[in-house]
């Protein structure tokens, strides 16, 4: 019936003619004309209540809404409203995003061509995610956290855009910023303390060994001192670096050793140094016990491997294995001494103390026997 209903209409708006039609088909056509006239009415009214909910959900928001046409706010909710300070929407519709700016932006881009650089992109992509810093009713500055979303209605193109206010975060970030410049202040004081007070126990040891006589006592305290100075160093370092929780340590153990064959009793003239390292970056906990155990062979190579023949090499070389696990191998072509000696065998100071900081590492040292001179390999860990 609907499908004839249908038919007589369509008829109807060819021919033209009314006399055509008995008086029967003028009550279907009637019907049909009725029908669609519901119809019609029932999507105005769907569509009349999606539009009340949706302008209801836009101004009952607590985000900041906004829509833009034509590069100018056409609409927003009383959010926007509330945020800039003003009395009534009025107030700020049909403004370039840029009358409610400063001049400038952060970035120093004028507000204007940045504005319409943000809405371009926006249109292009389909949205833009970015920040911004708008104006006040009272002239205050503020910064916010602004999306805008193409969206085609009716055949014209919108943008709808949302504010965030960033006040409070950016006070927040200062604050955290703040707190950590102080606690780097305060950290850099430590560092410098604990180094200015192991420097005056090393000129204490200094002091004390220069008014002694016995030249093996004097040797114990200039070696007490030596150990002193190469953790002194590490916070010397830290100091002096931004970053104060570790220290490029190729560059750690140059100064080091540069200052150990400084202070050795023979000539270093024709002793070379060479370190193979790449970019170790060691924080403080492995870079101390670390430094220890390279002071102590370093010393005793000065001590005892150049003694008759002050003509050599020291090679130190340093190699990432995996996850935290590093190796270390140092070499001299030096004298050397009896393989019957060994770290588990011996009973002087300076092989106690390199067992007490290899187990600090969680490593192992192993003496590798070589054709001249003495060669150690230690695995550790990376603390």
């Amino acid at each position: 019936m609907l499908s004839n209903n249908n038919s007589l209409y369509q008829k109807l708006k060819k021919t033209k003619a009314a006399s055509q039609f008995k008086t029967s088909e003028w009550l279907e056509i009637i019907t049909h004309l009725e029908e669609k006239i519901n119809h019609f009415e029932k999507i105005n009214q769907t569509t009349s209540e999606s539009h009340s909910k949706y302008k209801s959900l836009f101004e009952m928001s607590d985000d900041a809404l906004l829509v833009i046409e034509n590069f100018s706010f056409i609409d927003c909710n009383q959010s926007v409203v509330k945020m800039l300070g003003y009395k009534s929407k009025d107030e700020l519709l049909n403004t370039h995003p840029a009358e409610l700016s400063p001049k400038k932006q952060p970035d120093g881009k004028l507000s204007f061509i940045k504005a319409q650089e943000m809405m371009d992109l926006a249109l292009k992509k389909g949205s833009h995610h970015f920040e911004w810093m708008h104006t006040r009713a009272n002239g205050e500055n503020f910064p916010v956290e602004v999306w805008l979303s193409k969206v085609e209605c009716d055949g014209r193109i919108i943008l709808n855009t949302i504010w965030r206010d960033l006040t409070e975060k950016k006070k927040a970030e200062q604050l955290v910023l703040k707190n950590i410049e102080e606690k780097e202040i305060l950290l850099k004081e430590i560092h410098h303390r604990v180094k200015n007070n192991l420097q005056i126990i090393s000129s204490l040891l200094n002091l004390q060994a220069n008014m002694l006589h016995d030249e093996n006592t004097k040797s114990v305290l200039y070696q007490s001192k030596s150990r002193i100075e190469s953790m002194c160093k590490v916070h010397e370092m830290l100091y002096s670096s931004k970053n104060l929780s570790s220290i490029n340590y190729k560059n750690y153990l140059n100064d080091l050793i540069q200052a150990l064959f400084q202070n050795a009793s023979i000539s270093t003239k024709q002793i070379n140094l060479e370190l193979k390292i790449k970019n170790l970056i060691l924080n403080l906990n492995t870079a101390i016990p670390l430094g220890l155990i390279i002071n102590e062979l370093v010393t005793n190579s000065l001590k005892y491997a150049f003694v008759e023949k002050p003509i050599g090499l020291i090679l130190i070389q340093i190699t990432h294995l995996k996850n935290n696990q590093f190796e270390l191998i140092y070499k001299d072509d030096g004298a050397g001494y009896s393989p019957k000696i060994t770290f588990e065998n011996t009973q002087g100071l300076g092989f106690q103390l390199i067992i007490s900081l290899v187990e600090q590492l969680n490593g192992k040292i192993t003496r590798k026997l070589v054709e001249k001179g003495t060669c150690y390999q230690l695995i550790f860990e990376k603390l």
